[in-house]
């Protein structure tokens, strides 16, 4: 086992100031942050337009009202939490513009557990759409 070395004296990290958010908002998938009470209380840009949602009116409220089989999914966060392992889980998000198309979601549902601010949620998106059925035109 090798001795661990510690330098007080060393330099601050260059990533001290740092702005994390600047990095979730470019990724290619959607991130979502739940406090212990299933809150939103972050949603990089891309999880926001997955689910046409806005960060400012989700925050204090449960993250799952805002989605389809509300119960569903909050019973898949509980199951992360309780077992602490990711929960794949799939969103049917249907568009608010009468159009038959639905779009699907893939959720993982991370806990983030730190003995020092206790349990967190990562909810992670991924957008996949189901194909539609072909529509043949009859003579």
């Amino acid at each position: 086992m090798l001795p661990t070395i510690i330098n007080e004296s060393a330099e601050p990290s260059v990533l001290a100031d740092f702005d994390t958010g600047h990095v979730l908002d470019a990724l290619s998938y959607g991130i979502i942050v739940l406090d212990r009470q299933f809150c939103a209380i972050y949603a990089n840009v891309i999880a926001q337009h997955l689910l046409a949602l806005h960060l400012p009116d989700m925050r204090g409220q449960p993250f799952a009202q805002f989605l389809p089989q509300t119960q569903r999914f909050a019973c898949a966060v509980r199951r992360a939490v309780e077992s602490g392992s990711a929960v794949d889980y799939n969103l049917r998000i249907v568009r608010q513009d009468g159009s038959e198309k639905a779009d699907w979601v893939n959720a993982r549902i991370a806990p983030l557990c730190n003995e020092m601010s206790g349990t967190y949620v990562m909810v992670e998106l991924s957008a996949r759409r189901h194909p539609q059925p072909q529509r043949w035109a009859v003579p």
